[in-house]
């Protein structure tokens, strides 16, 4: 029989300032994070970066973290709805686990074999539809050290970047469309990566090239949903210095409205899932420069999060018809 891992990169266990520090210093300790050696990369992560940037950030989690009893990050919250409706809907066994931090990787693989002892097979869905040795690529790579490291009695199979995947594309322009009435321009908006990081990835093919991948989701977006693509625009977000992908959206889209742009709505295909680059960096710091800027009318479009349109998409993503 077989499982499905679900795979995210992460989230604080609290929206309390030390485990927001200890969560920063793990995920920028990681050199396929930084671009640096690991010794330097945890250095400025652990006693640098996380100490300067866990109140700061620890605030922002507490804009977007949500309050139900126990509360929750909506990151682990959509994660958790959709494996639990998944399994249910789809009737094999599915966990979810992090990159960094809780549900780690290794109790997700227990509690798939404890699920199903004769699992023969684990499907591991990242939840990044786009390349990127930040993400992609530590990912698998954590996998696989884990995995290798105690005998198990099934395989693993990685799901590939799904970007262009028609099943993807079908879920995000049907949840886009009804958002898209009477705006002036449509903005996709995704993480930023290191120049260097693209530039060395770009060299090895499309199916490594960030930059190609996100443009042509938002191509076939537009075509799905008629949006003419000349009204678009393509922004990057959660730099971490100046010579990442820009334009930078926590910056630059405080332009528009001086362009004649007063009126426009924001997706980050980049992320199935709502965490705090969507529902911070854009629903609340990217909304507060446009309108402050002039902007007249600020459309956040959600993720797909746990819909039943994005449970359809992974399981056609999965099959790959």
């Amino acid at each position: 029989m077989r499982g499905i891992l679900l795979i995210n990169a992460g989230t604080p266990a609290s929206r309390d300032k030390v485990d927001v520090k200890k969560f920063i210093g793990d995920m920028l300790s990681d050199p396929l994070v930084t671009g640096k050696p690991e010794w330097w990369s945890k250095f400025l992560a652990t006693q640098v970066i996380a100490p300067l940037s866990a109140s700061g950030s620890a605030e922002k989690y507490g804009q977007v973290w949500r309050r139900e009893e126990p509360e929750i990050s909506p990151l682990l919250y959509h994660m958790q709805r959709l494996s639990v409706e998944l399994e249910s809907r789809k009737g094999l066994p599915v966990e979810i686990a992090m990159r960094y931090g809780e549900p780690d990787i290794m109790g997700a693989f227990k509690k798939l074999e404890e699920k199903c002892p004769l699992l023969h097979e684990v499907i591991v869905f990242p939840l990044y539809p786009h390349f990127a040795q930040s993400t992609t690529q530590t990912a698998k790579d954590a996998i696989g050290r884990i995995f290798y490291r105690h005998p198990h009695s099934f395989r693993l199979k990685f799901v590939e970047p799904y970007y262009n995947h028609l099943a993807f594309i079908n879920a995000l322009a049907a949840l886009a469309k009804p958002y898209l009435e009477d705006v002036d321009r449509l903005v996709f908006s995704y993480h930023s990566l290191p120049v260097s990081q693209v530039e060395e990835a770009w060299k090895r093919g499309k199916e490594y090239d960030y930059v190609y991948q996100v443009k042509e989701t938002n191509r076939l977006i537009c075509e799905k949903t008629g949006f003419d693509p000349h009204h678009t625009l393509l922004f990057y977000a959660s730099q971490r210095g100046n010579n990442w992908l820009k334009p930078f959206l926590t910056k630059d889209i405080a332009d528009l409205p001086g362009l004649g742009w007063k009126k426009v709505a924001v997706m980050a295909p980049g992320f199935p899932v709502d965490n705090m680059e969507t529902l911070f960096d854009i629903d609340i710091e990217a909304r507060r420069l446009f309108m402050e800027s002039g902007g007249e009318k600020f459309v956040f479009i959600p993720s797909l999060n746990h819909s039943e349109a994005w449970m359809e998409a992974i399981w056609k993503i999965i099959e790959r018809p």
